[in-house]
């Protein structure tokens, strides 16, 4: 595949990341929506800019500079560790009780680090977890 096909399907499988992890942190959470931090903006910000030659604009919000009024203003394939995010994941490697669910999100973010260190320097790319 050459670059922009590598690009679109990096893109589609982010989409895809965060449609897998999305309900997790909305319904499975003991806090749901709670781990966003500034410094994970900052990581997209950087993120977006050096490898997608996007630059995100900072909303409104005094804390979080991505975030709206809907979540995170910035697309899945911009903000890697946050799509990639689930309490669950970070705690225990996987989603207990729930071997399919963590089936295929391990097997999305092993697409998506294939594909990463293909088009990206390693040395550069943002860390999934």
């Amino acid at each position: 595949m050459n670059e922009a096909s590598l690009r679109r399907r990096l893109i589609g499988l982010y989409a895809e990341l965060a449609a897998h992890t999305e309900p997790e942190c909305a319904a499975h959470c003991a806090k749901p929506r709670t781990c966003c931090e500034a410094q994970y903006c900052a990581l997209a910000i950087d993120h977006a800019k050096s490898h997608w030659h996007v630059d995100l604009v900072p909303t409104w919000h005094a804390a979080l500079p991505l975030m709206g009024d809907d979540g995170c203003t910035a697309a899945a394939h911009l903000r890697p560790i946050c799509t990639a995010h689930t309490c669950a994941v970070c705690e225990h490697g996987t989603k207990p009780g729930d071997p399919a669910w963590t089936a295929r999100y391990q097997s999305l973010t092993r697409t998506i680090e294939t594909i990463e260190a293909e088009l990206f320097d390693d040395c550069e790319r943002a860390p999934l977890r």
